[in-house]
Parts: C-alpha cells; structure tokens; sequence
C-alpha cells in the first residue's frame, strides 16, 4: 500500500533522476492502517485486485500482475512481501522470463516456528532461490537473517529512510527542556507484539522512584481495551493514550518527549525508531527490534532483552533520573540523525541497482 514513509523515499529516487521508477501497490490502504488515501504521483499506481480473506487480510491478489510485467522492460524489479499471493506470481514469472529482480525485505520474524510452518515459509521463500538477483536487506540483522537463508545471493543492507528534517526542525523549535517532567514516548499499533503490556509494567515498578516520569502512548489497535486495564489507578493520570495521529501531526509530539522507547518482541525494522532519531530523542529499543542500526548503546539509547520487565525498567530509570544522560544521548541522535536521510537512501538504491544491473547483464 501507499506507505507515507516509503513514498517519502520513492519521491526522492524519482527527483534524484539517475533512475527511472515506477512504483505498483497490491492496494491502496490497509486494514491495520489509518493513513489518509494521499494522492498518487504519475509514477505510482495501485493495480486493481482483491483480498483473499482465507488467507488472511493482507494476501491480495491481482489478476493483471502477470500482463504488467510482461509489457514492462524496465531493467530491474523490485518486489516485498514474498508471502502475498501477487508477489509469488510475480516472483515466478520474472524468473521464467529471465527478468533480473530483487527481493526487498525487513528482518524476518524470530518466533519459534512448528514444522509445518517452516515448511510453508520454505516453499514460499523458493522463488526467491531460484531466481533472486540480489537481496536488499532492511537493516544489518536482517542482513544476517537473508545471509544464513540464502548464502548463494548477494545481500545489500539497505534499511528504511524516510524524511526527517521535519522532526530535526521541531526538535529545534522546541528546545530540549520542557519543564520538570519527563516524557516518554511508545509510538506505534497497540498490539501484542509491539510490546506495550511489558511498557506498562516496567514503568509501573519505578513510577514511584522516578515521579517526574510520565508515559505516552501513541497509536491505536486491537489491544487497547486490555492495555488500559494493566494501569494501576495510583498512575492513571500518568499513563496516557493519544490516540492514532496522520504522519504530519508527529514532529511535534516526538519533539515534546524526552525519551523514546519501542519495546517490541519482533519488528522488521520500525521507521519510528528514525523519527525517534530525526527528533533528538534518547532511544530505547529491544533487541528484537530491525532498527537497532539507528541505536549505538551507551552512546544515543540502550538496548534490553525483548519481554524482559526488569531489564526495560531498569533502562527506562536510568534515562529517568539522569538529565546528564538524557543531554548526551540527545545529542547523540541528532548527530547521528544526519546520516540517515533521504540522500543515504537514495545513495544505497543506486549503488544496488548499478552492481545488480550489471551483473544480470555480464
């Protein structure tokens, strides 16, 4: 779908002009996703399909796929999401006509997995095998992970960029002091896996070390109700839900926080992490999180074990109760918020897709 963090990417490929792109959607928008339909530019177009709902709410089918990528002759394709129905016909059929394509994917997920859901993931991971040109990995872990499953094809760590001078320049606007409180900021969908219910907990066991804390939880999803019954009413006024909020609203509230934490026990990658990043915040992330790429420990965040209640509260009163760090990792993050810009995306795809069109060619 119209991501507004990918399009931000694929609008600076297109202005940079040493490429030529063409960007197909499965859809135009979906169901865990409150993003506003935008408006397309002339080189994107959202193909015509439907939603297999057997399969679950994301496999979406197009039934031209197969009639787009005959008549095209572009010199390299780029597909995600090996598990969609579109992208294994796609992945089939640029094999067989000997089309050189790339598959672009985020870390894959770490749960343990029964035998017959690796033998799924296994046949549908075979078109990538045998006819991948190259892998662009979101991350340097998800380069480890594509490494190990296909050592035969050249991996290229290419992470999510998106645009973050917006959030750079609300973070100026707004200084780096907000008074006596200490914000700390979770954005992302309000469901199991993100983590939220270890959040909640951690912060309920040093809330009464650190009372200058408060907790603030962005986004929305299917695990609001049980979330909000995991807060003790001694800390009802400091735990607050803010609701979901379009990509415009966010510099803002990330300039306002002091810290940012994204416990997740899985996450691609997590292109919250570069707004975290673009706003100057202090970062504390799992290390089941894809961006840990953005988060040098010690340095700008810190990094605890996925599920790990202790561990992430210990984290979050450290940064708490130590404005000296809070300043040093701060400043950190907006060091290092240069060089994760459009400009490096930009830089990574090209440098991709000249050693991937020129092998295909030799």
């Amino acid at each position: 779908m119209p991501s507004p963090y990918q399009r931000e990417l694929f609008s600076a490929l297109h202005s940079d002009g040493r490429m030529e792109i063409r960007v197909l959607y499965c859809a135009q928008a979906a169901y865990d996703r409150n993003w506003i339909s935008p408006a397309l530019n002339p080189y994107e177009k959202v193909l015509p399909g439907i939603t297999i709902g057997w399969l679950g709410p994301s496999a979406r089918f197009n039934p031209d796929i197969i009639k787009v990528l005959r008549d095209d002759r572009s010199d390299l394709f780029v597909l995600s999401d090996y598990s969609a129905p579109t992208t294994q016909i796609a992945m089939r059929y640029l094999t067989w006509r000997r089309k050189p394509w790339v598959f672009w994917g985020e870390l894959p997920g770490l749960h343990q997995r029964g035998c017959l859901a690796r033998s799924i993931r296994h046949g549908l991971q075979a078109p990538i095998r045998g006819g991948a040109v190259a892998i662009a990995a979101i991350g340097s872990l998800a380069v480890v992970a594509y490494q190990k499953l296909f050592p035969e094809i050249p991996v290229f760590n290419i992470p999510y960029f998106c645009d973050l001078a917006p959030f750079r320049a609300a973070a100026r606007q707004r200084g780096k002091e907000n008074g006596p409180g200490v914000g700390i900021l979770f954005s992302g969908q309000l469901i199991e896996r993100k983590g939220i219910d270890v959040l909640i907990r951690a912060f309920a066991q040093i809330a009464h070390r650190a009372p200058a804390l408060e907790l603030h939880l962005l986004g929305t999803g299917q695990g609001l109700d049980s979330l909000r019954k995991l807060i003790p009413a001694t800390l009802s006024n400091r735990i607050h839900f803010l609701g979901f909020k379009q990509p415009a609203e966010l510099p803002l509230i990330f300039a306002a926080a002091d810290i940012f934490v994204l416990p997740s026990r899985h996450d691609g990658w997590g292109v919250v992490v570069n707004e975290a990043l673009g706003a100057g915040l202090p970062i504390i992330v799992s290390d089941r999180v894809g961006a840990r790429d953005l988060v040098d420990a010690g340095r700008n965040g810190l990094i605890t074990c996925a599920g790990d209640i202790e561990g992430l509260a210990d984290a979050l009163l450290q940064l708490g109760q130590s404005h000296e760090m809070r300043q040093s990792f701060a400043a950190a993050s907006a060091e290092r918020a240069a060089q994760w810009d459009l400009d490096e995306g930009v830089r990574r795809w090209v440098e991709l897709y000249d050693r991937a069109v020129m092998e295909s060619r030799q």
